[in-house]
């Protein structure tokens, strides 16, 4: 089954918890986060060992054309925070990320460090795929981040 919903890398954020990989996930530094877009053709695993852009199942089924670059592009971190507003919520924002002048189809968004072995962190998914034809294709992240984790239920 192709993928049909965002998920979380089980492996990295376990490991990132008992301090076997390190990585800041605030780090506003652009580039130390990638953004690859990918087509429905993947078979994702989010319960693989050492999840990573450029090996199987993210090893094809990148989007390709004129304006996107294998790989993708440098992300730059807004935050990684508690949201405004949200009492036990966690969220990680990106800024807006563009491919200019792009012919491109893409169904979603791995977003991984090429800095810690191309180590994915979290798919999101478009719910459909976009394209564009010669022009922007534009990542807009939601306000409260393209991840967001809940801590605990409000009592």
């Amino acid at each position: 089954m192709a993928f049909d919903q965002d998920a979380f890398f089980s492996d990295t954020f376990a490991k990132l918890c008992r301090q076997t990989i390190s990585i800041d996930l605030g780090n506003t530094t652009p580039g130390t986060f990638k953004g690859a877009l990918f087509q429905a053709t993947v078979v994702p695993n989010f319960s693989q060992t050492s999840p990573a852009y450029n090996a199987s199942p993210w090893n094809s089924g990148e989007t390709t054309g004129p304006g996107y670059s294998s790989g993708g592009n440098s992300l730059t971190v807004v935050s990684f925070a508690e949201l405004a507003g949200s009492a036990n919520k966690i969220g990680w924002k990106f800024s807006t990320t563009t491919w200019t002048s792009a012919t491109i189809a893409a169904d979603g968004l791995l977003i991984y460090a090429p800095g810690l072995s191309n180590r994915a962190f979290i798919f999101r998914w478009f719910g459909q795929s976009y394209d564009s034809s010669n022009g922007d294709y534009e990542i807009n992240f939601h306000s409260d981040g393209a991840a967001r984790w809940m801590l605990r239920n409000a009592a």
